[in-house]
């Protein structure tokens, strides 16, 4: 986490009071509070920030100028939100929103891997200052990924076609021509590409700060593009450069933790027409509920929905954090999400899980060989060698690669479509009892696979090679040593070993 510091003016402080900004300092452990003034920058340097979270009623402030050349702070590491969200709230919601926003600030380390791209435009004040460059939010890979799958939709996914696939996955290739969208991040399966200013720990934190400190009251999530004036209280805005970059698990995860989940375009959206067709796709409902996902196509949209709001009443609860650390991140964020409403809510097993698909094996067919394991990158299919053989698919986390389909040698395999909720758990597709050495006893393979091969084997006229299938390697290179020698020493007694 990055140091961080929250910095008011002088009307926020007035509304906010001291001993909020007091209990914001100790319970996201910032690193400064202060009232804006002269001495912000020295103090800035003497604390070591690179994270920033700024409360004022002008936006942008003129000591924020180059202050990435001056204290190495990037741009994209400040955080600014209006004073009047907190007019007329009370001290829970103003405490919630700054804590949100305050921990927020310190999930910010994405941002310094982004590198400054040549300005869109030249204005006099940047070359009197030899300023030709600015910073894009453009994505950026969390870490290393190698599912063909999610590299390939990242790829398809980008409008302006800027994504490529580098050693490390997929990667930005003109990053000066990106509107930082976020398109490809929300397209994919498991959020390795990351929007650097709304990545998935920076949501699930802030979910998880309102679920712990606004825990009596309804609450709701607003995902947005832009500043909203006017926010009534219970209402949590969370920015971000483009909402074309809210994955589904955002969303699910949000109502599963109690928060009623709003999704907004603003009318002044630079990226208006990719948001509006990421909209589209945002599921209706929560899977198996009747629960609407609320969506504003513009302002207008969600100045009726915010004024006629009623957040459903739903049980709170966090997300846990190690969810998101696992190798398939939004997935088991998504997977998660499911799990907790069917402890609030009874589901509907019939519904549809989007983006979740669903496999079937042919037992008839399939001969236990695990050419399917080897094959998928999620791990999907297992197969436990014990006295019996068993392969089961984790059907949760299949993202649809069909490398298992392609890959069968039996053709046994099947991708149906989307899973419905009544699928989303670990299922033995297949049994078998295991070929045991006939000298040794120790374990071969599948009953299946012997079988397969023999008959092929019986099939090609190799009758005499058949009757090793059930031995093991080394039992095997025994017995065919011993025949050796003894055709050797055979040889040497001139007896005819033919």
């Amino acid at each position: 986490m990055l140091n961080a510091g929250l910095i008011v003016s002088k009307k926020a402080r007035e509304i906010i009071g001291d001993e909020i900004l007091k209990r914001v300092f100790d319970e996201a452990k910032l690193s400064y509070v202060a009232e804006m003034g002269d001495y912000i920058l020295e103090d800035i340097r003497n604390n070591e920030l690179r994270a920033l979270l700024l409360v004022n009623e002008n936006g942008k402030e003129r000591w924020m100028e180059d202050i990435d050349q001056k204290l190495g702070v990037s741009p994209l590491a400040i955080l600014i939100i209006p004073t009047n969200w907190f007019k007329g709230k009370t001290e829970d919601y103003i405490f919630t929103l700054l804590t949100a926003y305050s921990i927020r600030a310190e999930l910010m380390d994405l941002v310094y891997r982004v590198q400054p791209t040549r300005s869109s435009s030249v204005s006099r004040r940047s070359l009197l200052k030899l300023k030709m460059y600015e910073y894009k939010p453009y994505p950026v890979l969390f870490a290393e990924v190698h599912a063909e799958k999610e590299i390939n939709k990242a790829i398809e996914s980008c409008p302006q076609g800027l994504i490529v696939k580098a050693p490390e996955g997929p990667s930005v290739a003109y990053p000066e021509k990106c509107t930082a969208c976020g398109y490809c991040s929300a397209s994919t399966y498991l959020g390795y590409l990351e929007i650097p200013v709304a990545t998935t720990d920076q949501v699930v934190q802030f979910i998880n700060t309102i679920t712990q400190h606004y825990k009596e009251k309804p609450a709701s999530i607003l995902f947005t593009d832009s500043i909203i004036d006017e926010i009534p209280e219970g209402v949590f805005p969370f920015i971000m450069p483009c909402t074309a970059g809210v994955h589904d698990s955002f969303v699910m995860a949000s109502y599963s933790a109690g928060l009623m989940p709003i999704v907004h375009v603003s009318s002044k959206c630079e990226s208006r027409e990719i948001a509006l067709k990421r909209l589209e796709e945002l599921p209706s409902h929560f899977p198996g509920t009747n629960l609407n996902i609320l969506k504003a196509k513009d302002d207008e949209e969600l100045e009726k929905i915010l004024s006629t709001l009623k957040p459903i009443k739903i049980e709170k609860s966090e997300i846990p954090l190690d969810v998101i650390l696992q190798r398939s991140r939004r997935r088991s964020l998504l997977i998660w999400s499911i799990e907790e409403m069917s402890k609030k809510i009874q589901l509907n097993q019939d519904d549809f899980v989007p983006g979740v698909y669903n496999v079937e094996v042919d037992p008839t067919k399939c001969v236990l060989c695990g050419v399917c394991v080897r094959a998928c990158q999620m791990l999907v299919p297992e197969l436990k060698n014990n006295n019996v053989l068993e392969l089961s698919y984790n059907i949760p986390y299949c993202i649809g690669s069909q490398r298992c389909v392609k890959n069968c040698p039996e053709n046994a395999i099947t991708l149906t479509g989307f899973a419905r909720i009544s699928d989303l758990k670990v299922k033995i597709v297949n049994k078998a009892s295991v070929t045991k050495c006939r000298f040794c006893g120790k374990p071969i393979g599948s009953e299946k696979v012997k079988n397969k091969v023999d008959t092929l084997l019986l099939q090609y006229g190799f009758a005499g090679t058949a009757q090793y299938t059930d031995i093991c390697n080394d039992c095997k290179q025994k017995l065919l040593t011993k025949i050796w020698i003894e055709r050797y020493l055979n040889i040497k007694k001139g007896v005819n070993t033919k």
